[in-house]
């Protein structure tokens, strides 16, 4: 759980401060929001979830929700008490929202992956 967490803030921080220059995404280009924020989000999910998933034993899809405990804790906190964006609350809700959906995304890629392992 926490490595797959960790993946997630690893990758969230390197592809928004790293490759974005920390600049905000809200009120630019809709092709830079999408591409770019939309693009980290679901990179970030997708590679935590499945890290979760290819560490616990078994259950890749069980496993990458449980990531969801620490990122529910951090969106709470990054949502209510961490008032440093100028986007509207909606923006960020569904940008969370599609961190959280592409986290579980990656362990079910990883348990699908795990079942064709073992038919072959």
């Amino acid at each position: 759980m926490f490595v797959g967490y960790g993946v997630i803030v690893l990758l969230t921080s390197l592809g928004f401060n790293g490759v974005l220059g920390g600049r905000p995404l809200y009120g630019g280009s809709p092709l830079i929001l999408f591409a770019a924020g939309m693009l980290v989000a679901v990179i970030a999910g997708l590679v935590g979830g499945y890290t979760a998933g290819l560490i616990g034993p078994g259950r890749g899809l069980f496993n990458a929700s449980l990531v969801l405990v620490p990122l529910i804790g951090d969106t709470i906190f990054v949502l209510f008490f961490f008032k440093r964006s100028n986007a509207p609350f909606w923006f960020d809700a569904l940008a969370a929202a599609t961190l959280m959906v592409c986290t579980v995304g990656g362990g079910f890629l990883r348990e699908q992956w795990r079942r064709r392992e073992t038919r072959v």
